[in-house]
């Protein structure tokens, strides 16, 4: 129940090991039941009996679960038990015990359900029942058990015994008025759509089948909804001659229309509707509402036949009753005299202090009088407040505005700064960068200068060359026409003294030079087109560069 530090109101019968029902009764009042709030919703009452149940169950249910020839399965003598607490009533023993028990009125409306939960409504014999109820007045829930069990619970399978117990708990602890099949047109498509409904005091459940595990909707009721049939037409040819046995259901300003399978059924469903309607107020238990009702009927019909045995008492009692009642009038009236006399004494009284009253009211108004002369003095200072107040607030605000303006103005000079120093940054960088790729460009026109000056080096060491092997061809020449010149017989002289042993004979001295001076020139005209090419490409070179 949520409920911490309960267990301390124990020590309160510390001197005691065993508390009687009475000890007890009076420890839950106090500890327990007394800290629970004054209203509780429906939803609640079920959770807290639900718990209050099980703890219960735990300690009772050994009697009943031990037993050697068991019909119902545990959780069907949990559901039952749970019912039998729910429609009970605590009466007292001989011997000053107090015992729930159930009227057998009461099990004569659970027995008639539950054969009608497995199937055999139609075998129900009230008569039959009678003669059990002749021997037996009041019913423990052990005795409850065994005439269930023993008279319609044989030869049923526990899946049929499991539900029927299921739809009678569902009936007595849950307010189930109905369910069953029924059909709902769709909001969307004109169709109607089969549901398992299940009708109570406060709502209309949809779910997909019969196991109640998906739940497809729920319409809430209130005392302002209302059931409607659907007249039928049919003469005509409409939609509403194909689909007979509708009614309609008005709630939350929205209207559902529902199908049943046949006229009989429509009626049953429209009447369970409306008395679930007509229970759907806050705080509404039906069943236990129901109960109440039969036990004060029961209290009406057994009253009502002892009263017929004591008409006579009853009469003489009237008889002395009358007699008290008529000396009991004369006193009164010798009171009455005495009570008006005092009552003039009073008005007398009355009257002065009325008068008092009068002249209090007159200086109370004087006082309310001044005291509104003085509101409204506070009002003309409060409105002067006021005033002041927002001419505060209007120039603070301006400060404000004048702030912001300020703070926008820095910000935008602070861009502007960053972006400058972004910008030197970067020309900073472009300045490196460009003074690397100057230092590159001087060390490559220090290497094409070292190149040129290598190049004029050795074109000049080849025209040294050139003339050096000129002035050799000049001289060669001059000693060809230095051995031209020569006369013929000294060349014979040559040429016998070629022809010894060991002599051979020369070619002349022009063909020779003519030969070497040949292969010079053009040794020098292969080198000084190298040479020209050269310069030419390292010029193109340099001008590239620059």
């Amino acid at each position: 129940m949520g409920i911490v530090g309960a267990e301390k109101g124990l020590d309160d019968f510390r001197s005691t090991t065993t508390l009687t029902f009475e000890q007890y009764r009076f420890y839950l009042q106090s500890e327990l039941f007394s800290d629970l709030p004054d209203e509780i919703s429906v939803d609640d009452q079920r959770c807290l009996e639900k718990k209050i149940d099980d703890i219960c169950w735990l300690i009772c249910n050994p009697p009943y679960l031990e037993r050697s020839s068991r019909v119902f399965p545990e959780c069907c003598v949990l559901q039952l038990w749970r019912i039998f607490c729910l429609l009970g009533e605590m009466v007292e023993e001989e011997d000053g015990r107090l015992e729930v028990v159930l009227a057998a009125s009461e099990v004569e409306t659970i027995t008639s359900q539950f054969m009608s939960g497995i199937g055999k409504g139609e075998d129900w014999d009230p008569e039959e029942f009678d003669s059990v109820v002749s021997v037996i007045s009041a019913f423990k829930f052990s005795i409850f058990l065994a005439v269930i069990e023993s008279k319609y619970a044989r030869d049923i399978d526990n899946d049929t015994l499991i539900e029927a117990v299921k739809d009678l708990h569902d009936m007595f602890l849950l307010d189930v008025i109905k369910k069953g099949k029924l059909k709902k047109q769709m909001t969307l498509i004109p169709a109607f759509r089969e549901h398992w409904c299940v009708v109570q005091p406060r709502c209309l459940s949809l779910y997909s089948n019969w196991e109640e595990k998906e739940k497809r909707g729920e319409i809430p009721l209130d005392p302002k909804c209302r059931v409607e049939a659907v007249r039928s037409q049919p003469s005509s040819k409409s939609v509403v001659k194909s689909k007979p046995h509708r009614f309609y259901l008005h709630a939350n300003q929205k209207t559902y229309e529902f199908q049943a399978t046949n006229h009989r059924s429509r009626l049953q469903w429209m009447s369970a509707v409306k008395k679930a309607i007509d229970n759907s107020g806050e705080g509404v238990r039906y069943q236990i509402t129901q109960s109440r009702q039969r036990r004060v009927q029961r209290e009406e019909d057994l009253a009502r036949r002892l009263s017929h045995l004591d008409i006579v008492e009853q009469t003489k009692a009237e008889l002395i009753a009358e007699k008290a009642a008529r000396a009991e009038a004369e006193s009164h009236a010798a009171l009455l005299t005495e009570e008006k006399e005092l009552e003039r004494n009073k008005l007398k009284e009355l009257e002065e202090i009325k008068e008092e009253l009068e002249q209090l009211l007159e200086e109370e108004k004087q006082a309310k009088r001044d005291e509104e002369i003085v509101r409204t003095l506070q009002a003309r200072m409060l409105t002067e407040e006021w005033e002041k107040r927002e001419l505060l607030e209007k120039m603070q605000e301006e400060q404000k505005e004048m702030l912001d303006m300020e703070r926008s103005k820095r910000e935008e000079s602070e861009s502007i700064q960053i972006e400058r120093e972004t910008k030197v940054k970067d020309a900073e960088k472009r300045i490196r960068d460009l003074e690397d790729e100057r230092k590159k460009l001087d060390d490559e026109l220090k290497k094409h200068k070292e190149k040129a000056r290598r190049i004029n080096i050795g074109h000049e060491v080849l025209e040294a060359k050139i003339k050096v092997k000129e002035q050799e061809c000049e001289k060669e020449s001059e000693a060809q026409s230095r051995v031209t010149s020569l006369n013929s017989a000294s060349s014979f002289y040559l040429r016998a003294r070629d022809n010894k042993t060991g002599y051979r004979p020369m070619r002349s001295a022009s063909m020779r030079e003519t030969s070497y001076s040949r292969s010079i020139r053009r040794r020098t005209r292969n080198d000084s087109v190298s040479i020209r090419s050269n310069c030419n490409l390292e010029e193109v070179n340099n001008n590239q560069v620059s």
